[in-house]
């Protein structure tokens, strides 16, 4: 396993080796962790459209970072689409940062499809600070994921000459030719890489004996929703090897949602820039030895999920 480790590692810039951790019991938390979560900001200087308040997703923001430092959690984690994109992408992504980076606990990012809409991958990642875009940390018992789910993608910031941009335009017409409902732009998928990556990291934390959360931008259930990853299938299948996986959270799909499959919780968190103009969208995650408890604010839906 270190030797296919190794490997995946000098592969991609995509990878960060987790630390290693021992002396906790299988798959099984010894302490309660609370961790902050929101999705889709979408914060862009505009006016309202389809129900989305984008211009006051930037206060909402601010009222979400204000909450999580009263009380601060362990770490907090954003799930993609922290702009909405366009002319001044870059100027409306370094503004959400700023407000962001106040937060004084770790605090993470991971890629969405509307994060590159005026910005290519390596612009938005600089200012997002990210050095991979797939990538694994510790924190207390648990080991996170965090997945990237624009790394096969047409709405990736990959350049339209490169290789992996005609990887995915591929990927998306072989989708649409079988009438695949989640043949759409605006989601993505993941390379071998990163699956044989995700592979090694769970079976890393199974023999760790550490629970482990995942995070993506898109969801991966249902498989007939038309906004899951376009090789949903191929995660899960990875994710559901392993009993030490408890939940998949992510976003993308505004009104939120849930599934529970073969054991493992599939949490969408309802996107941030809907409820702008009102009590905003974003949760306390706690991490019990028995159960995830989901405490929503504003739009966010309440949830105490039973662990395997």
């Amino acid at each position: 396993m270190k030797a296919l480790w190794g490997a995946i590692y000098m592969g991609t810039l995509g990878v960060l080796v987790t630390a290693a951790g021992c002396g906790v019991n299988p798959n099984r938390p010894a302490a309660a962790l609370p961790f902050g979560v929101m999705a889709d900001a979408q914060y862009a200087q505009k006016p309202p459209a389809m129900g989305r308040h984008y211009a006051e997703s930037l206060a909402a923001l601010q009222r979400c970072v204000n909450d999580f430092n009263q009380s601060p959690p362990a770490f907090v984690i954003q799930l993609g689409d922290f702009i909405d994109g366009g002319p001044n992408a870059e100027k409306e992504l370094r503004q959400a940062v700023a407000v962001y980076k106040t937060l004084p606990m770790p605090h993470y990012h991971l890629l969405g499809n509307h994060d590159f809409a005026g910005l290519d991958r390596d612009r938005t990642m600089r200012i997002l600070g990210l050095e991979q875009a797939w990538y694994g940390f510790d924190a207390g018992d648990w080991r996170f994921v965090v997945l990237d789910t624009q790394d096969l993608a047409v709405e990736g910031g990959w350049d339209e000459n490169s290789e992996r941009y005609r990887q995915s335009a591929q990927m998306l017409e072989r989708l649409k030719a079988a009438g695949a409902p989640n043949a759409k732009e605006y989601n993505g998928g993941f390379s071998d890489l990163q699956l044989a990556w995700l592979d090694v990291e769970l079976a890393d934390a199974e023999a760790q004996g550490r629970p482990v959360i995942v995070f993506g931008h898109l969801p991966l259930m249902p498989l007939d929703d038309a906004h899951i990853a376009w090789n949903a299938e191929q995660a899960v299948a990875i994710l559901e090897k392993y009993d030490c996986v408890k939940a998949y959270f992510c976003g993308h799909r505004h009104g939120g949602g849930y599934t529970l499959h073969n054991g493992i919780h599939y949490v969408t968190i309802e996107a941030m820039v809907d409820a702008a103009d009102a009590g905003g969208a974003w949760a306390r995650v706690k991490l019990m030895p028995d159960e995830i408890i989901i405490e929503g604010a504003g739009a966010v839906t309440s949830r105490t999920l039973a662990i395997r």
